[in-house]
């Protein structure tokens, strides 16, 4: 892990990536890091955008907002969503890890816009990352019978992955520390079954 790391949790409203930036941050509190996060909404209510920056350094707060150009992790619920957010943030060294369900906007469900053909769409954060996990999320989280767990799942493929350098355990104890009693059981099976979905890109 760097001395200082910007991260991206990015989705459309209702998908969790508020409550994901939380955990993870309390993942890097928990470990002495100097963690600052700041939300971006757009019409959430709606679908709409929603970003959480995560930022951690070993030895100073940083500003909420990850700079343009500057992201180091993308972690995205929605493909356009981040084709989006890595168009704005990152940059060739950034490292992505998408789910691979799209979630059609307003627009495309009422025949205005048309959403971008998927190998079109996929082809383009290719090019656009250092490397590209393409997550079946949504997928693991239907198995278990609720796609809200779609955020653990997608914290379980980040951990998998190996991009941040913390270990499963400090995962599951920050989502012991963050959700009620009754919400444990079910967040920490998602986490850990996204923890067998990030393989090599």
């Amino acid at each position: 892990m760097e001395a200082s790391t910007n991260l991206i949790v990015t989705g459309v409203g209702g998908q969790g990536n508020v409550l994901a930036a939380k955990v993870l941050a309390r993942v890097a509190l928990n470990r002495g890091l100097e963690v600052t996060v700041g939300d971006v909404y757009g019409l959430t209510q709606r679908g709409g955008s929603v970003a959480s920056h995560v930022r951690w350094a070993k030895d100073r707060p940083l500003p909420p907002l990850v700079p343009k150009g500057a992201l180091d992790v993308l972690v995205a619920f929605e493909p356009l969503e981040a084709l989006r957010i890595q168009a704005q943030f990152g940059h060739l060294g950034t490292v992505a890890l998408v789910n691979d369900a799209p979630i059609m906007p307003l627009g495309v469900q009422t025949g205005r816009f048309s959403y971008p053909r998927e190998k079109s769409l996929w082809s383009l954060l290719d090019e656009m990352t250092a490397t590209l996990w393409r997550i079946p999320g949504s997928e693991a989280a239907g198995n278990l019978g609720n796609i809200q767990v779609l955020n653990m799942v997608m914290l379980g493929a980040l951990c998998g992955s190996g991009v941040v350098g913390f270990e499963a355990g400090a995962f599951e104890e920050a989502i012991h520390e963050e959700l009620p009693q009754e919400l444990r059981a079910i967040n920490q099976e998602a986490f850990r079954q996204g923890l067998g979905l990030c393989h090599q890109p």
